[in-house]
């Protein structure tokens, strides 16, 4: 059997890996929604200017 201060230290290592792991979920996926927005940003730049050349060349 488990003295209480035992089951407490699990608990809060328990509670300190796991808001770890959150965090760094949460930094990941915030980097990941950033490069995201930034590839559709460009893609979209990209097809504006692409889409100006072949107005200008078509006159």
């Amino acid at each position: 059997m488990k003295s209480k201060s035992a089951s407490s230290k699990e608990s809060f290592s328990k509670i300190i890996l796991y808001t770890s792991v959150g965090f760094l979920l949460g930094l990941v996926s915030y980097f990941l929604i950033k490069i995201i927005s930034v590839v559709i940003i460009i893609s979209l730049v990209i097809g504006v200017a692409a889409s100006w050349q072949r107005k200008k060349y078509s006159r």
